[in-house]
């Protein structure tokens, strides 16, 4: 009995493979898609984006560029001009100016401006981190120049060019008071990168796709009768539509299978710690999005609705579900509603391995709730599907 039903979805699958667009949909599409949005969102780094600073330096003295070495962080992209130097083809979008005379005044005690210009229409937020970062290194730069002169005394004034040599040495000095900044708990940093849209374009491809092919198929055998012959088959009511979900299923697995191989191979995605976790929300969500595409099938009149209604369906989901965006940036109304949706719970499962670090026992619960889904869906569809 089993080799009939698995036998039936696997016809069902070949028809599925044999609609020649079905490469570009299923495998083509979703890599593309992945590639565009890890990109915008940062790639494949964990670290925080850098901080765009252009420095022009019309001072030269040794202060000035001991302030530049200050503002000198993994955090900052630096670029220094000396004067009025350009690079046409590098737009500035913020700069410090750094005002001639600037070494001379401070050590003679005049007060000195530092301008930062920033572009139109620069992120703002980088702005202010900029401004931070910058005065940060104006408050280490001049901390360092009064504890040199008040260690050096008169002997400071009297021979000025030892200033710099005294001041360097300070500065390699190790801090003797550091901040230690730790999480309490375990954090839970927002997905960026490939961390969201891997993960995010593979639950979004596989539902629609599935959702598309699997009821669009269901619905063609309806219209042409096909599904009604098969009632003629040594396989009772049941057992057929055992057989037109495990098509399904076995559709929606070897997208995942795929999207999984190259998530990891080209876009440098670690699933996570635990594959037996992994591997067990992956089968959870394939059985439910199965399920739907059932149902779908099953309800619908004819393969344009099936193609539409799957369309429609696959992109509210993924968009309430977190696919496209991190959950967390959403509104707290929209997080509630969208764990009425299968997509929230794979996606919560998901980063739940790749983006928090934690085990198999993280996705149980969801995986759980897909399974619900996806014998909510089954026994929906078992009661609309129409053989005869």
């Amino acid at each position: 009995m089993m080799r009939r039903i698995w036998r039936l979805g696997l016809n069902d699958l070949r028809l599925t493979l044999r609609d020649p667009p079905a490469f570009i949909w299923m495998l083509a599409m979703p890599l593309a898609m992945m590639w565009f949005f890890g990109s915008i969102g940062g790639g494949g780094s964990s670290t925080p984006p850098q901080i765009a600073l252009d420095v022009v330096d019309r001072d030269g003295g040794w202060l000035a560029e001991a302030l530049v070495l200050e503002l000198t962080d993994e955090r900052i992209r630096l670029a220094r001009r000396s004067g009025e130097e350009t690079t046409p083809d590098e737009p500035k979008v913020r700069t410090l100016i750094i005002p001639p005379g600037f070494t001379e005044r401070v050590l003679a005690g005049e007060q000195q401006v530092l301008r930062l210009e920033l572009e139109p229409g620069s992120d703002v937020q980088f702005g202010l981190a900029a401004q931070v970062h910058i005065t940060r290194a104006i408050v280490r730069t001049l901390g360092r120049l009064i504890e040199s002169e008040l260690q050096e005394g008169d002997h400071f004034a009297a021979q000025p060019e030892q200033a710099p040599a005294a001041f360097r040495e300070l500065a390699g000095r190790a801090p003797p008071v550091e901040l230690a900044v730790t999480v309490a708990g375990r954090g839970r940093p927002v997905p960026r990168g490939y961390a969201q849209s891997v993960p995010g374009m593979l639950t979004f491809i596989v539902m629609m796709m599935t959702l598309i092919y699997g009821a669009v198929f269901l619905t063609l055998e309806k219209r042409s009768g096909m599904l009604r012959r098969q009632t003629g088959l040594p396989l009772g009511a049941r057992q057929i539509l055992l057989g037109k979900l495990c098509g399904r299923l076995m559709l929606a697995l070897g997208q995942i299978v795929v999207l999984v191989a190259a998530g990891r191979l080209l876009f440098g995605v670690a699933w996570g710690n635990s594959w037996l976790g992994l591997a067990l929300v992956l089968v959870s969500y394939a059985s439910a999005v199965a399920a739907l595409s059932t149902l779908l099938g099953a309800w619908l009149q004819n393969p344009e609705q099936a193609s539409m209604v799957g369309w429609i369906l696959a992109m509210v989901l993924a968009a309430m579900g977190g696919c496209w965006w991190p959950g967390e940036l959403m509104p707290g109304w929209m997080r509630t509603v969208a764990h009425a949706l299968p997509t929230t719970w794979a996606m919560n499962a998901f980063h739940s391995l790749i983006s928090f670090g934690y085990g198999i026992e993280a996705v149980l619960i969801p995986s759980a709730v897909l399974l619900g889904f996806a014998a909510l869906f089954t026994l929906a569809g078992a009661r609309v599907l129409r053989l005869r």
